[in-house]
Order: C-alpha cells, then sequence, then structure tokens
C-alpha cells in the first residue's frame, strides 16, 4: 500500500443491507493520525462510513480498510466506500526462541486474551502463519485451522503491518489477503495427537500382526535415520530439524500424561522379540545396578554407625569438660557480683542525695516562674487597655479629620456655587436631547418581546431590567447600582424614550429634593428640571437618570422623589432612575436591590457598534393602555401594614408588572410589597467620605 495513497481504518458496527464502519484512523501521505473524538466532524454526521458490497465477508466488531467519498445529492450527500478489506489482528511473536516455541504457545499452552477468531502471527524474522483462535474450556484462547497437519507458513513483509493509535494505545492490524507467497507446510497438530496417530497406526493391523510390527518398525526407523541424516550434514543444522528434535523430547511427556496411549503403546512393543530380548537385557542390567547400589548403601550404613559412635564419645567428654568450666565460671562470678552490688548500693545512695537537692530547685524555679507569669499576664492586660484605647483615640481623630474635610469641602462647593449665582448666565442652557425620530412606538405589552430580542443583554440582564421598567412605568423610582448602571440606562432609553436619556450628576450641593430641579444660587433649572417642564406641557415622554447619588451628602431626596411619583405629582412621562457608584444600603421606603453585575452579554460592544444605524432597536414607550387594577392588587395586599399612597400605588404596579413581566409578575409583587412593608429605617450618614483626606 502505498505511503502517499489515503485511506480510513474503522470497526463495523452495524450490518444491514450494507456494512457501516465507524472510522477509528485515516492516514494521509503515509500519517496516520486517531480519528476516535474527531469521526463525527471529519464524517459527520454520526462518523460512520457506508461499505458497500462488504456483508459477505465483514461482520459487527471487525476491523476493516476503506477509500471513502462522498455520494448522494446535495445536502443529503454521506461517506461511501464502494470497496473495502478486511483486517486481522497481528501478534509478533518472533522474539521467542523460535517457531516451535511460537507453536507451543498457540496450540498448547494457550493465550489468555480470550480472543476468538483469526490472527495473523508473525513466528520468526520472516514468516508469519494465520490461524483462528478459538476458547477453550479452561478459559484460554488456543489456534485452529482446518488442517493443522499442513499449516502454510507464509514470507512476513513488515510494511504491510498498519499501527492504529487509539486512546488505550496502538493496535496492529493486517489485510486478510495480504499476497504474500507460501514459504512452506508446517506439521502443527497437538502433541497428543501426533503420538496417537503413531499409536493408532501401529495398532490398526491387529489381524496382520507381523504387518503392523513393521509398520511401527519402518516409521520409527524412518523418523529416527532421517533426524540423524540431517544432523549430519556439513552444513550449518536446519531449524525445522531443531524443532522436530525439540518436540520428540516433549513427547514423554505428552505420553506419561496419557494412561491408555501408554498402555497401548506398550503393548504393541512388547509383541515385537527383538523388543523383548532388549527388556530382558534391560532387567539384566538393572539387577547387576540394583546389586552394586545395595552393596554402596551397606557400606555408606557402616560408615554411618562408627562415626555415630565417635561422635557419643565425643560428646560425653565435651559435656564433662563443659560442666568444670560453669563450675568454675559461676565462683568467679559470684564474688564479681558481690563487688558490683557495693558499688551499685554507694552510687545509688548519691544519686538519691542529689535527686533531693534537684528537686527543691526545681520547686522554687516553679514558684518563681508563677509569679513571673501572673506579673507578665498583668502587665499584657494593662498594654492591651492602653493599645485599645490609642486605636479608638486614632479612629476618632480620622473621623474627626475626615468629617472636617467634607465640611470644608462642602463650604467650598457652596461658595463657589453661590459666587456663580451672583453672576449672570450669558450661555444659553445645553438642550435636553430628544429621541430618534425613526424611533416606533411601544406598547407596555411589547416591552417584554423587546427583552427577548435585545442582543445586549444576559438572561439575568433581562429579567433584571423588565423589574427596572415595571417600577419606572408605574412611578416607581428604582436605584441601580454595580460596574454597568451606565450601561444599562443606555439600553432602557433605547427601550423607553427612543434613545434620548436626559441625566443629573449628584454632586454634593444636592441636599434636599428642589434642588434636584434647580441650581443653587443661581436658580436656573437643572437637566431634570428641564425634562420636566417639557413633560408637563407637552406630553413627552422623557426618561431621566440621577447619576452617582452617593455624592450627595443625605439622600433623603429619594424618598421625596418616591414619594412624588407615587402620588403623580410627577407627570407620568417623566421616568425617573436612580444610579450610585458603591453597595449602601436604601435611604428610606425598603425597595429591591438591583445590581447591575453580569447584565450585558460578553460581546455587547460588538453588537451595539452593529446596531448603529439600526433605528428599530428605539422605542418610545405609549404610557396610554394600561388602567389602575384595585381589585387585583387588593388580595395581594391582604393585612399587610401598608401608606395609603403604596396601598394606591401598588393598583397601578401590579397591572403594569402582569403586562412587562407576564408569569413573574404576582412573585415580582410580593417581592416589593415585602420590601414596603419592612419598615427599613433610613440611613443618617451626613456625607458619604469620597476617599482620603486632601487638606
Amino acid at each position: 500500500m502505498s505511503a502517499s495513497n489515503t485511506f480510513v481504518i474503522g470497526q463495523c458496527t452495524r450490518v444491514r443491507d450494507s456494512v457501516f464502519m465507524k472510522a477509528r484512523a485515516q492516514s494521509v501521505d503515509g500519517v496516520m493520525r486517531d480519528l476516535t473524538h474527531t469521526a463525527q466532524a471529519d464524517f459527520p454526521p454520526e462518523g460512520e462510513i457506508e461499505l458497500r458490497g462488504a456483508r459477505a465477508f465483514l461482520k459487527q466488531d471487525d476491523w476493516a480498510i476503506a477509500k471513502p467519498v462522498l455520494d448522494g445529492p446535495p445536502r443529503r450527500q454521506r461517506w461511501v466506500s464502494p470497496t473495502a478489506k478486511k483486517l486481522l489482528p497481528f501478534e509478533d511473536l518472533s522474539g521467542l526462541s523460535g517457531p516451535e516455541a511460537a507453536r507451543r504457545l498457540l496450540v498448547e499452552t494457550g493465550l489468555q486474551d480470550v480472543f476468538a477468531g483469526e490472527k495473523i502471527c508473525r513466528i520468526a524474522a520472516g514468516e508469519m502463519v494465520m490461524v483462528k483462535m478459538a476458547r477453550s474450556e479452561d478459559g484460554r484462547s488456543r489456534a485452529t485451522s482446518a488442517d493443522m497437519a499442513r499449516l502454510p507458513v507464509y514470507a512476513f513483509d513488515a510494511t504491510k503491518v498498519l499501527a492504529i493509535p487509539t486512546p488505550g494505545g496502538s493496535i496492529s492490524l493486517m489485510e486478510k489477503n495480504h499476497q504474500s507467497p507460501e514459504l512452506r507446510l508446517v506439521n502443527w497438530t497437538s502433541d497428543a495427537h501426533y503420538v496417537e496417530q503413531i499409536v493408532r497406526a501401529a495398532l490398526s493391523g491387529d489381524d496382520d500382526e507381523q504387518k503392523a510390527k513393521a509398520a511401527v518398525a519402518a516409521t520409527l526407523l524412518s523418523h529416527a535415520g532421517r533426524l540423524e541424516a540431517l544432523l549430519s550434514g556439513a552444513g550449518e543444522p536446519d531449524p525445522n530439524v531443531v524443532q522436530e528434535i525439540a518436540r520428540s523430547r516433549r513427547l514423554g511427556e505428552v505420553v506419561t500424561s496419557r494412561p491408555a496411549l501408554v498402555a497401548d503403546f506398550m503393548q504393541a512393543l512388547r509383541r515385537d522379540p527383538s523388543v523383548a530380548a532388549r527388556i530382558e537385557q534391560e532387567i539384566a542390567r538393572l539387577t547387576a545396578d540394583a546389586v552394586e547400589s545395595k552393596r554402596a548403601a551397606l557400606a555408606a550404613e557402616l560408615t554411618a554407625s562408627m562415626e555415630a559412635e565417635f561422635a557419643a564419645v565425643r560428646r560425653e567428654r565435651g559435656e564433662k569438660l563443659k560442666a568444670e568450666l560453669d563450675d568454675l565460671e559461676t565462683s568467679s562470678l559470684q564474688e564479681l557480683q558481690s563487688k558490683i552490688d557495693v558499688e551499685r548500693a554507694a552510687a545509688l545512695s548519691a544519686i538519691e542525695t542529689r535527686k533531693s537537692e534537684l528537686e527543691n530547685a526545681v520547686e522554687e524555679l516553679k514558684k518563681s516562674r508563677d509569679d513571673l507569669h501572673e506579673s507578665n499576664r498583668a502587665k499584657a492586660i494593662e498594654v492591651d487597655a492602653i493599645a485599645a484605647e490609642i486605636t479608638r483615640l486614632s479612629l476618632e481623630v480620622v473621623d474627626r479629620k475626615a468629617d472636617l474635610d467634607r465640611l470644608l469641602r462642602m463650604e467650598q462647593v457652596l461658595q463657589s456655587a453661590a459666587d456663580r449665582g451672583k453672576t449672570p448666565q450669558k450661555a444659553p442652557l445645553m438642550p435636553l436631547p430628544g429621541a430618534s425620530r425613526s424611533a416606533r412606538p411601544l406598547p407596555i405589552g411589547g416591552i417584554a418581546d423587546w427583552l427577548k430580542n435585545s442582543r445586549l443583554l444576559t438572561d439575568a440582564g433581562r429579567r433584571a431590567l423588565a423589574r427596572i421598567a415595571a417600577l419606572v412605568l408605574s412611578g416607581g423610582v428604582p436605584v441601580v447600582e454595580g460596574p454597568e448602571a451606565d450601561d444599562v440606562l443606555d439600553v432602557l432609553a433605547s427601550m423607553l424614550a427612543g434613545g434620548a436619556v436626559a441625566t443629573f450628576d449628584c454632586d454634593p450641593t444636592v441636599i434636599s429634593y428642589d434642588d434636584l430641579w434647580r441650581r443653587p444660587g443661581n436658580g436656573e433649572p437643572t437637566a431634570l428640571g428641564m425634562a420636566l417642564s417639557d413633560a408637563r406641557e407637552n406630553g413627552t415622554v422623557r426618561f431621566c437618570a440621577i447619576r452617582r447619588a452617593d455624592l450627595s451628602p443625605s439622600q433623603f431626596w429619594i424618598d421625596a422623589l418616591r414619594r412624588a411619583g407615587k402620588q403623580r405629582t410627577i407627570p407620568k412621562e417623566l421616568l425617573l432612575c436612580v444610579t450610585r457608584v458603591g453597595e449602601e444600603n436604601e435611604t428610606s421606603g425598603q425597595a429591591l436591590p438591583f445590581r447591575a453585575e453580569g447584565w450585558l452579554d460578553r460581546n455587547a460592544g460588538a453588537a451595539a457598534l452593529a446596531l448603529i444605524g439600526d433605528e428599530s432597536s428605539r422605542c418610545v414607550v405609549e404610557m396610554e393602555g394600561i388602567a389602575t387594577d384595585p381589585a387585583a392588587a387588593l388580595p395581594l395586599v391582604g393585612s399587610a401594614r401598608l401608606s395609603l399612597t403604596d396601598a394606591r400605588w401598588l393598583a397601578e404596579l401590579v397591572p403594569i408588572s402582569k403586562a412587562v413581566l407576564k408569569g413573574e409578575a404576582t412573585a415580582f409583587s410580593k417581592e416589593v410589597l415585602e420590601a414596603l412593608s419592612g419598615e427599613a429605617k433610613p440611613n443618617l450618614k451626613l456625607i458619604d467620605n469620597g476617599g482620603p483626606s486632601r487638606a
């Protein structure tokens, strides 16, 4: 197979009218790559290839090699191979001692892989055989063939072996029709069958005893003569002859494992007079050997008896000498032990005296240690108290300094505002931004669809903006915090006011509710004031955002702004929203927290650029069409403790929530009700610390 060819190797998965193969590896210009995890992408949709005409010789789980091409009309094409070849598992046994060792492993011993089916085995450097492995009763797989006595041996070519990479390791395969030349035939019958053939040939002539004896003798003499003639040659020994000799040596082991065969074989041999004479000669020789063996055994027995007597005498004399030495050793040890006892008693007395002195010293040291520990504990308590007082005073100094810095900055801002009020404003006011002319009207019930089709928001962002829109349209003033607050204002402006948003940035001069509409000092209208006038006079829908509410010293105006929105003293066309940078508690009138983080899609910037010029995303909300619904709000309120203003406002919020939030309206209304009845206390912080002191 040329290395420049491209082919696919796989394993058969389905067999119907055609065979379907799951692609496992692909060879492109001789480079084999694994397709275990990429087969579906390379051969869509299931990673399978149809093998036409292969049903006759392939079955499920067989390996095959094919060259697939796309077949079929456009949009319905599939991968098909008009031809295919079967691949067989390949095992290299050339590392064994020789072909006979390979035969012993495959035929006699068997393999433990319990594989059943055809397999190609390499038995020498340039030889291989093809056998069929079958599972035996002992659980091992052994080789079989149609005629094991005449098994063909083929020439082996390493280039025809295919190494298939898999996640679990490489698998070696080879084509079944490898077209290798046949070298010779070998006899791979089992040893038991080989011996059984010889014995049965000898016993087949019971009626003609002389003929059977002649046949056995001729067979044995011919076999022995052929082996001797081959081994006596001048050249190197033939490997086949060596294999036959090795096999003959193992025949004895096989014959001993088959008692019936041995009995039959011995019966055949005893019928031959020459064999009987040979047996008599062997009996005589064995008898002579037995006499010599008995004579040698008697001589060895007498020698052992004399050595035992000498050993007994030697042992008796040794015991007497040992007793005398033990008596001498005992007397010497007693004298030495008495001296050791006297010296040990004196040493123990001195040690006891020294021990009592040391114990007294240790007791005195323990008392001193306890006194020091008590003194140290008292000093540590004193030091901790002093450190706590120092910390408290330091924090108090820092707080006082921060308050002074904020008051000084506020005084400077107020002074600057007063100075600007005294100076007449010559420059014209900045006009309010207007909605896009191509902005289309959007009914309140269409807000859910607008949010669903928005490419700028995540699912969490769509849910949060729907809630904010319900509050804004009902007169509520939601407070939005987080890093994406300004982007949320842009999305709300596009949905409610045609992309126009009137922003009011807070500063320390914004203290009261009136400061939202007119600037302190000169009394000029702010952007909110201009938007309020436009909404009252012209009925224009205006979306206004009060940014950076955390810069205002006191945020009580948020509560006043919410109350005005709920009571509709502010026109319903004026839609209000407040943003803060930091995470702070609500000042008054508990409301749901809105943390604008994770609301915008990761590709929102690219989507916003793509929407430039597309005015279809800009809408102006229609404020008419949704009437108050006290009947729907009454079961929701129940016995909850609410103000009259909040109760009336819920009658307007409930129908708007149903139009905007659909199925989530009831849960959202309950959350708003819980927030309103929570009786939250206002935050009494005077001035928000804008950062470290710059005084």
